[in-house]
């Protein structure tokens, strides 16, 4: 089982379609929000175009995170019924907690006192546009980066989580060479 997880697109179906192929590929696709707006302190991504981005999105069963610059209006454009700001998910019984992240960058968020008290093994977000694979008190703590407008020094990446043989992260650049990489 492959699983694809992408963050902070902010519109831009230019970045999208770099990666197109590799999510015909996989099994199951996250999106760990901010989708379509690209917010009043970023620079307009290269290629935005939120209303082609929703339609190229469609064509797609996307499990979608809401994201600090996400708003009721895109839940509707992209044929949402809901849009959860978190979530819980089983891949192969290792119990994954999903959310945006704004929560961590102002400090307010413990998220390994989270996982404990849920017995989550994997902490996945998005949000502040920078790659990044840790483990803090054997909770692995992991953001695919940004699709559009990465930060850090980082390029536009997206994550790979691999289920078989090995489990295992790996965060790709969009020339897909691995940027970072643990295994489970």
């Amino acid at each position: 089982m492959k699983v694809l997880v992408i963050s902070d697109t902010h519109g831009s179906v230019y970045y999208w379609n770099k990666i197109k192929k590799i999510a015909e590929q996989v099994d199951e696709i996250f999106h760990l929000g901010d989708v379509l707006y690209h917010g009043p302190r970023n620079p307009l991504p290269e290629g935005y175009n939120p209303k082609e981005l929703v339609e190229e999105l469609k064509k797609f069963n996307i499990n979608y995170i809401r994201g600090n610059c996400d708003a009721d209006v895109d839940v509707k454009v992209l044929g949402l019924q809901e849009m959860p700001k978190q979530t819980m998910e089983f891949f192969k019984d290792i119990p994954i907690y999903l959310f945006h992240g704004e929560s961590i960058e102002n400090d307010n968020f413990d998220v390994t006192s989270f996982a404990k008290n849920h017995n989550v093994r994997i902490i996945l977000h998005g949000h502040t546009h920078i790659p990044k694979i840790e483990e803090k008190e054997g909770i692995i703590i992991a953001n695919p980066g940004s699709l559009s407008l990465p930060k850090g020094g980082f390029p536009q990446t997206y994550m790979i989580i691999d289920l078989s043989n090995t489990p295992k992260i790996t965060i790709y650049d969009l020339d897909n060479k691995e940027v970072l990489s643990k295994t489970i």
